[in-house]
């Protein structure tokens, strides 16, 4: 490197692994972004790693420096879109008393940001069909409350694991409807109140349950 005087200046050694870090991370973030990119389409689930490296202007070679296949590239994509999109809804789910209205705002923030946001919605469907849906965060979460709900009485379920697939598959079968046809506004409102109908919840606590406002929440995407 030379200064303005055109005289070479020493990078000190912490400064060139500095630099190096960031190369690193400038890359990584470039090739999730390409896989967004490609992932964020009616097709994407077909998406290969030559196409990444097309978007992304790298070789297969470089590709292999930062994940060991595709699956591992979904994997982390996946986490990438959701997890602080998670944590944010978890946060407001924390203030809820029961958890049937847990679930509804869950399901409804879901839904809603599909709508809000296509590429992240056909995302989410494309990485939903090669690994956990929604990602194995959401995946264990879902779990998790369906349990908590049948423990408290709440949802009348004979099986933990029949429940949860019947809320998470609905829910993606809808997040693709309204990905590929337009329906009305209160739609996800509509999903969540069949949901909780098949769960047993008293219509009036359902009632509750899809009249909570939803606050806008930062749409992060890598």
């Amino acid at each position: 490197m030379r200064n303005r005087a055109g005289m070479a200046t020493k990078i000190s050694p912490e400064r060139r692994a500095q630099i190096g870090v960031e190369k690193r991370a400038r890359t990584r973030a470039t090739i999730l972004s390409a896989a967004f990119h490609l992932l964020g389409r009616p097709n994407g689930r077909s998406t290969r790693i030559e196409e990444v490296c097309g978007i992304a202007l790298i070789s297969r070679g470089t590709f292999y420096n930062y994940f060991s296949d595709i699956d591992e590239l979904f994997e982390v994509l996946t986490y990438e879109m959701s997890h602080e999109f998670n944590v944010a809804v978890q946060e407001l789910m924390r203030t809820l008393p029961i958890c049937a209205m847990r679930v509804a705002l869950a399901i409804r923030y879901y839904l809603h940001r599909a709508r809000q946001d296509p590429s992240w919605g056909w995302a989410m469907v494309n990485l939903s069909s090669v690994g956990p849906i929604f990602g194995s965060d959401t995946f264990q979460y879902a779990t998790a409350s369906v349990q908590e709900g049948i423990e408290s009485g709440e949802f009348k379920l004979q099986s933990v694991t029949i429940g949860r697939d019947m809320m998470i598959g609905t829910v993606l079968a809808s997040m693709t409807t309204l990905l590929r046809q337009e329906q009305e506004h209160d739609h996800p409102e509509k999903v969540v109140r069949q949901i909780l109908s098949a769960f047993q919840v008293p219509p009036s606590i359902i009632d509750d349950c899809v009249a909570i406002e939803l606050l806008d929440l930062p749409l992060q995407v890598p």
